[in-house]
Order: structure tokens, then C-alpha cells, then sequence
């Protein structure tokens, strides 16, 4: 039987499209002519970036339950229904730096804002996504929900390669990863009997401009020797959208050049 990893036509929605991976699952999606429309925070690139792209891209509060709904709901009117979804949203360690002041306190003094912030956008997000886009799938019996995940949410970070840098492993980033892998097998149960396919992404890192440093420290823990290529996470979201991927449900695929084998 012939592999058919083929995704054109596929109606998909991208949210979190303006990140280092979002960028690049945009442009593959597009590339392997995918029916595909972005999504992110108002204020950010996407509407720039999806019209560079030549599709529609909208702007989506995560972190108003409102904004989901709507926004959801206008892709879905937009291309008549949906056959796959991506939920690509978090706040990572290099937006917290970003946005200035002490993003990195010491655990034992870690305020709560700092925390409800990262699990709303993160965990929370995930799950009104899944609710939403859950209510377009189930319509059709059919389609593919693909939330991403992180290493962390697995293992718990090597603080030691982050010493001397800006960024830093945070404790909600992993709390929130770990949760989203646990709600994308808890879904996958719950709506596999409507033919909808819950599946998670589990990253390493990726590669995104850091110092020789960092860089070194994070390839001398990691088997393959180096940080992900951008392009290099791809891969996995074409099969999992794909019908190859028909009988795939409840995992979480790591693609992490061997980080978590050690």
C-alpha cells in the first residue's frame, strides 16, 4: 500500500503561527499545500505574515475564552469546516525576556502572576482550543488535533546549562507542558470513537539564536550533539495531519535528537 502523507486541500488552523516554530510549521504547511489559516495574539506579526503568505490569517486573544470561541468559529465559517488544528501557543523563556524586568526569579520566591500567567496561556488555551476546534471536528467525524508540547513537559531541565544566560527553564513552562501532554491523551480517548485523532509534539530545542555558550552546553547533553533546526519539527506535523498517520492517536512524538534518551 502506497504511504500517503499527502495534505493538500487539508483545511487547517495554526494558532501561535508568529513564534521560531510557528513561522516555519506556517511555511511548510503552505509549501505542501495545505488549506491553512494563522492565528496569534493581537498585536503581533500574523496578519503581516499571512499576507506575505497569500492566506488568511486572524488575530486571537489566547487568553480570552471569547476570543477562542470567535476566533474558532471564523475559521471554521471561513473554510466551510476544519480537518486538522494545531495548538502552537505558550509563553516561553525568551518571550519572559522579551518583556524585561526579573522573568526569572528563584522558585522560592516565585510569584503567583508570574505562574497564572504561563498556565493560562499554556495549559488553559490548550484546553479551550480543544473544546472549540473539538466542536468543528466532531461535526464532520473526522480530523486531526495536534497540540505541541515541549521536552520539559517529559523531563526536567539540566538548570546547569543555563548558567550565565538570560533565559531560563521556568517551573510553569514544564507544569503546563506536562498538562497538555496529559489533556492530549485524556481527548484522544474521549473522541476516538468520533474519528477525531488527539496527538502531541514534543519538541527539544530549537535552535533560535543563542549564544556559542548555550549552545555548546545544550549539544554536550543532547546524543545528536546540536539544537533542532527549526525545519527539523516539521516533519512530524505533516504525517500526523496526513492519512498516513489514520491509526495514530494519544501519543506524544518526541523530536528531541535523543535528549531524553540519556
Amino acid at each position: 500500500m502506497r504511504v500517503n502523507t499527502d495534505v493538500r486541500g487539508k483545511r487547517v488552523l495554526l494558532l501561535g503561527a508568529c513564534g521560531v516554530l510557528g513561522r516555519a510549521h506556517a511555511r511548510a504547511l503552505v509549501e505542501h499545500e495545505a488549506q491553512l489559516i494563522v492565528a496569534d495574539r493581537p498585536g503581533s506579526t500574523v496578519l503581516d505574515d499571512a499576507k506575505a503568505l497569500g492566506i488568511p490569517g486572524i488575530e486571537v486573544d489566547i487568553a480570552q475564552e471569547f476570543a477562542i470561541i470567535n476566533g474558532i468559529a471564523r475559521a471554521a465559517e471561513l473554510f466551510g469546516g476544519l480537518d486538522g488544528a494545531i495548538f502552537n501557543a505558550a509563553v516561553t523563556s525568551e518571550g519572559l525576556v522579551a518583556g524585561g524586568g526579573n522573568a526569572f526569579p528563584a522558585f522560592e520566591d516565585y510569584p503567583l502572576a508570574l505562574w497564572q500567567k504561563a498556565i493560562d496561556i499554556n495549559l488553559t488555551g490548550a484546553f479551550l482550543f480543544a473544546r472549540e476546534v473539538g466542536k468543528v471536528l466532531k461535526d464532520a467525524k473526522r480530523g486531526s488535533l495536534i497540540n505541541i508540547a515541549s521536552i520539559y513537559g517529559v523531563v526536567g531541565p539540566d538548570h546547569s546549562i543555563y548558567d550565565g544566560q538570560l533565559l531560563r527553564s521556568f517551573p510553569a513552562y514544564s507544569a503546563s507542558k506536562a498538562g497538555i501532554i496529559g489533556l492530549t491523551r485524556w481527548l484522544a480517548t474521549w473522541w476516538a470513537k468520533d474519528g477525531i485523532r488527539v496527538n502531541c509534539v514534543s519538541p527539544g530545542g530549537v535552535y533560535n539564536g543563542h549564544d556559542e555558550r548555550f549552545t555548546t552546553a545544550y549539544g554536550n547533553r543532547t546524543p545528536m550533539g546540536r539544537m533542532a533546526k527549526r525545519e527539523e519539527i516539521t516533519g512530524i506535523l505533516i504525517y500526523l495531519l496526513s492519512d498516513s498517520s489514520s491509526y495514530c492517536t494519544g501519543q506524544n512524538l518526541i523530536i528531541d535528537g535523543g535528549f531524553t534518551s540519556w
